[in-house]
């Protein structure tokens, strides 16, 4: 991952995750995309009232277990510094193990809201960023690094 290649991408994915990066289902299976996800709140094609979700769950264990290993690797950032860049979050965090994505929240002219998330292939990496950086310092604020999901 060439972090250096395009400064203003404030989100990245593994171009050879085969995973939805939403829900962490195989993408091969059954043509899941980001866009068909049931988990996307954001498209709305793909909206799935939470009745129907909770029939699903029902109906197939297995994939609520796996929607859950994935939701485990969720890490939230609070407290960023206005002056934070997503090259910069992701040289942080990478340093603890593999990214599968990362998202650092941007205004229109570039300056960082305060908050990303960061996803990592593997949940002992997250635990050891989030006992090693909650509480690091970062462009002279305290940052609070936690689960995005922490009853997953």
């Amino acid at each position: 991952m060439d972090l250096d290649a395009n400064p203003t991408i404030n989100f990245w994915k593994d171009p050879n995750s085969e995973s939805c990066c939403i829900c962490g289902e195989e993408a091969a299976a059954a043509k899941h995309t980001e866009l068909t996800c049931p988990y996307n709140y954001l498209a709305p094609a793909s909206y799935v009232p939470c009745r129907a979700r909770v029939a699903a769950w029902r109906e197939s264990r297995s994939a609520l277990s796996e929607h859950r290993w994935f939701l485990r690797r969720f890490v939230r950032v609070n407290n960023l510094p206005g002056s934070c860049r997503p090259a910069e979050l992701a040289r942080l965090f990478a340093e603890f193990g593999p990214l599968l994505m990362w998202h650092l929240a941007m205004d229109a002219p570039g300056a960082c809201k305060g908050f990303a998330c960061v996803v990592f292939e593997q949940r002992e990496h997250a635990q050891e960023a989030i006992d090693r950086l909650n509480c690091y310092s970062l462009g002279g604020r305290s940052l609070r690094v936690d689960w995005a999901y922490p009853s997953a």
